[in-house]
């Protein structure tokens, strides 16, 4: 039986965790930034056709349709998110303009092109994330935008980390619910180091924790492979973070003008790749070698991570090792990150020894998140 990433998990557990409640004038004025990041903005989203696959509860769906669209079609295949996100469209928009078709994205299919298509938090962790943007571009009208969201080994090591963490937590309780409250209770306090995170922990744990994919097997999305996987008939307009680097005099791009933003927007990764490892604060950029090495350091801890076992130690203990290895990759100026993972480090170490987890050693750590999620922007040639 083929696996459907999300939805197989989604399903099992009759769950769609995200968030239902909300702060309408905050989320709106959240969303606006993201757009602002991607240029994306209410002129352009007026009077046009947008496409979303995964919607979730449908929450962002709702700022967008306050933009006036001409149509919004969304489409999921999650029977909870359905569910929820009819009653939350039903809820804040009234009015209609919106559809949602019951598909899974891999099998929708349309004769109909649309001017905005959004891919927000699902291709990381498909079977072929690539494959998966390329067939969600399809569906993009000439001169329209498609907007995509990407995680990497370095955004993600942190979560990566506090998935094997998760594991241990829960090594002798077998009950999910019971695995829910247990990780939950751990994991509150690290939650509160996020600013303007909006699921419980509970939610958070379910989605990030339990649902192993998330920092085990399944694949993550960069932005260089984003770029390649669209660069036949798109540009790059911009990131949420925004990190390009771009000095060049428009009168020096050639006729090629998509491979020259394109272009840009690699370098600009490499160059500030390891400003994406702690979202507390912005290092100089570097060389590119240094952040390859990095790069492959984070890789090597999400392999190993993968292969872990919380009644293995020494697969537990090669985890810190390549943990050992990322404090010599770090810039010298973060040293609150070097901080956190010397706390990791000594937080597992102490179950390695003793066999039982001390939240307190793990001070530090709980404080160290990454940028774990890029939004990137494309218009079509």
């Amino acid at each position: 039986m083929n696996k459907t990433p999300y939805i197989d998990f989604y399903g099992k557990h009759n769950i769609s965790p995200v968030v239902n409640n909300f702060d309408k004038n905050v989320h709106f004025s959240q969303r606006n930034a993201l757009y602002h990041h991607l240029g994306v903005y209410t002129g352009f989203i007026k009077g046009k056709k947008v496409l979303e696959f995964g919607p979730g509860n449908g929450i962002n769906a709702i700022h967008t349709i306050s933009m006036k669209p001409l149509e919004y079609t969304l489409v999921d295949a999650n029977p909870a998110g359905i569910n929820n996100c009819k009653e939350n469209l039903k809820r804040y928009s009234p009015n209609g303009g919106w559809k949602i078709i019951d598909s899974l994205i891999e099998d929708y299919k349309s004769t109909e092109l649309f001017d905005l298509v959004i891919c927000e938090g699902l291709l990381p962790n498909q079977i072929n994330p690539s494959m998966m943007a390329k067939h969600c571009s399809s569906f993009v009208n000439k001169k329209g935008v498609i907007i995509l969201t990407c995680h990497d080994m370095v955004s993600s090591v942190s979560e990566t980390l506090r998935g094997m963490l998760g594991e241990i937590l829960i090594k002798d309780t077998h009950d999910f619910d019971q695995q829910v409250t247990v990780l939950a209770n751990f994991f509150e306090s690290h939650l509160k180091h996020l600013k303007g995170a909006s699921r419980t922990a509970e939610e958070w744990v379910v989605d990030n924790i339990l649902q192993t994919d998330f920092w085990k097997e399944a694949p993550l999305f960069t932005i260089p492979e984003a770029i390649k996987s669209l660069e036949d008939d798109f540009t790059v307009i911009n990131t949420s973070p925004s990190f390009f680097l771009d000095w060049s005099w428009y009168k020096d791009v050639n006729e090629n003008t998509k491979d020259h933003f394109n272009k840009i927007a690699v370098d600009s990764y490499w160059g500030s790749v390891h400003n994406f490892i702690d979202y507390s604060f912005v290092t100089p950029n570097r060389g590119k070698s240094d952040n390859k090495l990095l790069y492959d350091i984070c890789n090597t801890i999400r392999d190993r991570v993968s292969l872990s076992s919380a009644d293995n130690k020494t697969s537990i203990n090669l985890v810190v090792e390549a943990c050992s290895e990322l404090l010599n990759a770090l810039p010298v100026e973060q040293i609150e990150t070097k901080l956190a993972i010397e706390s990791y480090i000594s937080g597992i170490n102490y179950y390695i020894n003793e066999g039982k987890v001390n939240s307190e050693i793990f001070s530090y750590f709980e404080s160290w998140w990454g940028r774990g999620t890029q939004y990137i922007s494309f218009i079509k040639s």
